[in-house]
């Protein structure tokens, strides 16, 4: 039995209108089969090794001049981990170096977005050499991934990362109350971080190589995004709704707002969407991909469920953050 304290986790959402939403939304009982799914499912996770690349990670940021959050680090490397483990350590080093820091970008993106502007230009434009630590970092995400993939692969990878900064931009010029006339599921499908986040699952094993498999991602790309936006989108919304800002940018809140129906209402049609996609993928997915595309899918759905970044712990007691 699930047991959720709505009262405790709700209080502290500072809108009473997202509030209420919020409140629809959990009594709906739109998210039990996810809560109990994270409850009882138990990945294996190298927390050990998670913790030892953690603190290399924060090291090299801060010998770059990079003031990356301990708890990003701690969370994201713990993410990839879980959703696309490998053996090789340098290689886990790597993804967990581009991971973090794409996510770092991403939050940059609303609290600085002129330098994640001023990154853009220096990585986009080859005459213009990196001044600034971020740009330099950058270039040192993907030089040090290099040797393990096909430079084809790495040049799609790189732009993948660049694609999603500019969509990232454009969420931002996203005004309350969808009043503006920004496509919400446009820049939500231009923004290339799904892209980015279900490409890297290329590396967990050879039958998944993006080169050598190119028909297979070629029809598996578009389910593997609309999973990843879909759940993101349904998963986010408690830790939007704690800040306000984010919550009135959402595209869920958004589509509520322009087509006039309940909030929980496309929160359902949103989830349903994505947990479609994800049957699709399993479909397309050959014997020795199968278990790869499943556990990434499943990992996603703990890993928001169960880390510190998206809070649900305040709503579900027994969900107990793994990235501590």
């Amino acid at each position: 039995m699930l047991q959720c304290r709505q009262r405790h986790g709700l209080g502290a959402v500072p809108d009473p209108r997202h509030r209420a939403m919020m409140a629809g939304l959990l009594d709906s009982g739109l998210l039990d089969a996810l809560v109990a799914f994270a409850l009882e499912y138990e990945p294996v996770v190298d927390q050990e090794g998670a913790r030892s690349r953690a603190g290399l990670l924060a090291a090299e940021f801060e010998a770059f001049g990079l003031a990356v959050p301990p708890a990003t680090i701690r969370t994201i490397t713990v993410m990839r981990s879980l959703m696309v483990p490998v053996a090789d350590e340098d290689l886990a080093f790597a993804l967990d170096r581009i991971w973090v820091f794409g996510t770092f970008l991403d939050d940059l993106c609303s609290r600085a977005p002129a330098e994640v502007e001023a990154v853009l230009q220096e990585a986009l434009l080859p005459e213009r050499p990196p001044s600034r630590p971020a740009s330099r970092y950058l270039r040192h995400v993907f030089a040090q991934l290099a040797p393990f993939c096909e430079p084809a692969f790495l040049a799609v990878y790189r732009g993948f990362l660049h694609n999603a900064l500019i969509g990232v931009l454009m969420e931002a010029e996203f005004t309350p109350e969808a009043s503006d006339g920004v496509d919400c599921d446009f820049v939500r499908a231009y923004n290339g971080f799904s892209q980015f986040w279900f490409v890297s699952l290329q590396f967990t094993h050879p039958g998944l190589d993006a080169c050598g498999n190119r028909a297979f991602w070629s029809a598996a790309l578009p389910s593997g995004v609309t999973f990843l936006n879909d759940l993101n989108d349904v998963l986010s919304c408690y830790k939007e709704a704690l800040d306000g800002t984010d919550f009135a940018g959402s595209r869920l809140y958004r589509i509520s707002m322009r087509e006039g129906i309940p909030y929980q209402a496309v929160a359902r049609r949103t989830l349903a969407g994505g947990l479609a996609a994800r049957d699709r993928l399993l479909a397309l997915a050959a014997d020795d991909q199968h278990p790869h595309v499943e556990r990434y899918a499943a990992g996603y759905v703990y890993f928001h469920l169960r880390c510190r970044r998206y809070r649900w712990n305040d709503i579900y007691p027994g969900l107990t953050p793994t990235d501590t």
